[in-house]
């Protein structure tokens, strides 16, 4: 006949479980549960958990636990009643009761000096209470003054710093800043461009030849080196700029500082052409010249005006001489006429 711990291999090889996979199961160490296939009690605890330990192993590999320990009553020792009443779960509650009860003890035995302490803490907040109120109001109202001061500075400093960013803000806002909209087909439009009019196109890594045209005339055509850059300064009169380069691998191109798309994705190695057409810039030079023309045109007037003055002035002698050779005429005619009479 085999033995217990035999028996229990057995049946555990048969579920096709582990040492590891009955420890998960019944929570017992598998040190004690190699000791009791390998029928090594002494390995244990005790008798009392020889008894416990075999019947829970037992029971997950598929035997009555107990049967099996009637089976084999002879090789697993028999628990001792004092070992047993020792492990017993009442006898550990009264431990537990004891235990807790000691605890209260302490505790009771305790509250006379803890009450001596808090009322201590109590006296020594009370004082200070009153030393506080009654002793140290002038230095608060000083200290409030004081504090009143630093918040009204304060709000000074706040609301001309607030005045100071909202005048910067406006004069970010009425400072129109450019747009660059796409219209597809590497073709852009370009609105509000003010001061910054600088156009600049750049490579990193691969030589590129390039060529810009600023109103159909090129203004520079040459090869960038790699991390080379070339920038234009576009006029004001500029209604369309065209940008055309031989490969766009990595070419990159900014107006007024905002980057343009100037890499083409799917055949980066193949010529690239991006063009701008710029608006607000005919209705400048437009009025540029109409101011032109006004100041011309008022010009003229004023030249004729002067003119028709000069002429005005020259009749008015001219008159004036007439009248004059009248006169003398006369008196003449009339010194001969006495003469004749005599």
């Amino acid at each position: 006949m085999a033995d217990i711990g035999d028996k229990l291999r057995s049946a555990r090889k048969a579920k096709g479980m582990s040492i590891e996979d009955v420890e998960k199961i019944t929570k017992i160490q598998r040190r004690y549960l190699t000791a009791i296939e390998n029928d090594d009690f002494d390995q244990l605890p005790g008798d009392f958990y020889v008894r416990a330990f075999i019947r829970q192993f037992a029971d997950v590999v598929g035997l009555n636990g107990k049967e099996l320990l009637a089976d084999y009553k002879s090789e697993v020792p028999e628990a001792k009643p004092e070992e047993y009443v020792e492990n017993s779960i009442d006898n550990k509650s009264e431990r537990i009761k004891e235990t807790t009860n000691n605890r209260k003890g302490m505790w009771r035995s305790y509250l006379p000096q803890i009450a001596t302490v808090v009322g201590v803490v109590l006296v020594i907040l009370v004082v200070y209470i009153v030393y506080t109120r009654f002793f140290t109001g002038t230095d608060q109202q000083s200290a409030n003054q004081a504090e009143n001061v630093t918040v009204s500075s304060s709000r000074i400093k706040s609301s001309k710093s607030k005045t100071s960013s909202k005048k910067k803000s406006t004069s970010k806002a009425t400072a129109s800043e450019i747009k660059i909209s796409s219209l597809g087909n590497n073709s852009y439009r370009v609105s509000g461009m003010k001061n910054d009019r600088t156009l600049t196109l750049g490579t990193t890594k691969n030589e590129v030849w390039a060529q810009i045209l600023v109103n159909g005339s090129s203004v520079w055509q040459g090869t960038l080196k790699a991390n080379g850059k070339h920038s234009v300064q576009l006029p004001q009169n500029v209604s369309n700029v065209s940008v055309q380069m031989g490969n766009s691998v990595s070419t990159t191109l900014t107006l007024a500082g905002k980057k343009v798309n100037a890499h083409n994705a799917t055949n980066p190695a193949s010529p690239m052409t991006v063009r701008f057409t710029f608006t607000g810039q005919t209705s400048q030079s437009s009025s540029t010249q109409s101011s032109a023309t006004t100041q011309s045109s008022t010009t003229t007037n004023t030249v004729n005006t002067q003119t028709q003055q000069n002429q005005n002035t020259q009749n008015t002698q001219g008159t004036q001489n007439t009248q004059n050779n009248t006169q003398g005429q006369t008196t003449t005619n009339q010194n001969n006429g006495g003469q004749s009479n005599r």
